[in-house]
């Protein structure tokens, strides 16, 4: 299967949010928690900012994942990486965040962040696999669990990488 990064639009929100849902039902589950309604209600704001993508199949119009970005000051950090349920186990979450790794590379950004909950153990190996360090676990800031969240962070090594500027814009954030 060959699928394509591409910035997500607002009229795509509609099918980004079923797919998240989705995607994360099992994290939930795990947990032991439900996903609030209004989780990922704010979309049009990634959007806005140039920080939400998609990853599209090639051969048609199927989304096949999601990646949503926010700028730190020295950082980018992933909030979301999710993988439609019958595409997982493809390699798609690892396209993703070798796709965020560029894209931190061409905004000049020296680290990607992000974190998990505790309870996932897999992604814990997964994410050291692909070259991030633990960093801290703690409580979320959000107050609404007690389960310590991992977190991560890699560093971008700087490269003659080219950036495809059909889907990336070109401006320094960090």
């Amino acid at each position: 299967m060959t699928a394509q990064l591409r910035l997500a639009k607002a009229e795509q929100i509609a099918h980004i949010r079923p797919l998240i849902f989705s995607a994360f039902s099992p994290v939930a589950a795990r947990m032991k928690k439900t996903i609030p309604d209004d989780a990922w209600s704010d979309l049009g704001d990634y959007v806005d900012q140039r920080n939400l993508y998609i990853l599209k199949d090639e051969d048609g119009d199927a989304i096949l994942g999601v990646l949503c970005l926010r700028e730190g000051k020295d950082h980018i950090h992933v909030d979301t990486v999710a993988i439609h349920p019958d595409h997982q186990g493809r390699g798609l979450g690892t396209m993703l965040l070798q796709d965020a790794e560029m894209i931190a590379e061409s905004r000049g950004c020296p680290h990607l962040r992000l974190h998990t909950p505790e309870v996932m153990d897999e992604l814990l190996g997964f994410y050291e696999h692909l070259g991030f360090r633990e960093t801290k676990r703690a409580l979320p800031s959000h107050g609404r669990d007690d389960i310590l969240r991992v977190h991560f962070e890699k560093e971008i090594a700087h490269s003659d990488l080219q950036v495809d500027p059909e889907f990336e814009h070109d401006r320094q954030l960090c």
